[in-house]
């Protein structure tokens, strides 16, 4: 014969026995699926606000941490698909220095045209003292 499986309730369970991870992943899953929210879910496993919070906060899918997912990533990946990817990083980070560059360009015009029109030094002078 099997023993029967006590289903933990409010009731039954102990005030201060830890839960495992699958549980308190089930809760956080439960909350982020809008079924039920923090507070609700706090009254309802006899739980702290903050307790359950962390629980979100630590187990959330939004959460993920993306250096960890892309060194995953990368190591499961082949040579080629590494050049690919690395080759594709550096046309972005190049876009974005081309449009750094410009929007520096464009804000030290505008500081000459103004100091022309305005006739006041916006630029500080170099070793002025404060």
């Amino acid at each position: 014969m099997k023993a029967k499986e006590k289903k933990v309730t409010v009731k039954t369970r102990k005030p201060y026995e830890r839960l495992s991870d699958t549980e308190k992943k089930k809760i956080v899953h439960e909350i982020n699926s809008g079924l039920i929210g923090q507070r609700a879910a706090a009254r309802k496993y006899s739980l702290n606000r903050k307790t359950v919070g962390a629980w979100v906060v630590e187990f959330s899918s939004f959460n993920v941490k993306p250096r960890e997912v892309a060194a995953e990533a990368i190591d499961k990946m082949t040579e080629n698909s590494k050049t690919r990817i690395l080759a594709k990083q550096v046309q972005d980070l190049t876009k974005q220095l081309e449009k750094a560059n410009l929007k520096i360009s464009g804000l030290q015009t505008m500081i000459e045209v103004s100091e022309q029109e305005v006739h006041i030094k916006i630029r500080k002078k170099p070793g002025t003292k404060r």
